[in-house]
């Protein structure tokens, strides 16, 4: 199981697909470090949305063509994005998101990029090796993956807090970067 936590871990750093580190990033930009719980629970519901569409498309029970994932995969992020500035424009102090739907939109929004990761755990299973190992293996380590990035977001987000007047200013230039980059992507 080792390996496959590994091999999770490695998926969410790896270089070629930012695309994950991306959406991380833009739904910790209304959180500060105080709200970890609550952004480990987000983490959670989007491991939790993955890993049921990665189970099925993995086991050919739904398929979704790659192009259309591929696509919908930056259009979630930039929904994130745009939301984000909605939360950090329309008031004089952002605020948390409040109340459950938020879990469900990042549910769902785990959902479509589980389709993305499908491809990758089908290539990693051996002929008539069970499923089960390599799935839990992989979505722990792409589990931790994430909550390392969340700490390190919101460590940098509270010392920026605490260093700068403007809180939302880094929050801001950090929506603004990700959406660039997301926008790249969609238009490359």
């Amino acid at each position: 199981m080792g390996h496959y936590i590994q091999l999770g871990i490695e998926h969410i750093l790896d270089p070629d697909g930012l695309d994950h580190l991306y959406f991380i990033v833009s739904f910790c930009l209304l959180y500060t470090i105080l709200d970890l719980r609550k952004i480990a629970a987000l983490v959670t519901a989007f491991t939790v949305g993955h890993t049921i569409t990665l189970a099925l498309a993995a086991l050919d029970k739904i398929y979704v063509n790659p192009d259309l994932i591929e696509w919908l995969i930056p259009i979630t992020i930039l929904i994130s994005c745009l939301l984000n500035y909605w939360a950090l424009l329309k008031e004089n102090e952002y605020r948390t998101p409040k109340g459950y739907l938020i879990y469900f939109v990042i549910l769902f929004f785990g959902l479509i990029h589980g389709l993305g990761f499908s491809n990758f755990l089908s290539a990693m299973l051996f002929e008539g090796e069970s499923i089960v190992t390599p799935l839990l293996g992989f979505n722990i380590g792409i589990e931790a993956a994430q909550l390392i990035i969340v700490l390190m977001v919101l460590l940098f987000l509270s010392l920026s807090d605490r260093l700068l007047k403007w809180k939302k200013g880094v929050r801001l230039l950090l929506n603004t970067v990700v959406t660039l980059m997301v926008l790249q992507m969609v238009f490359a």
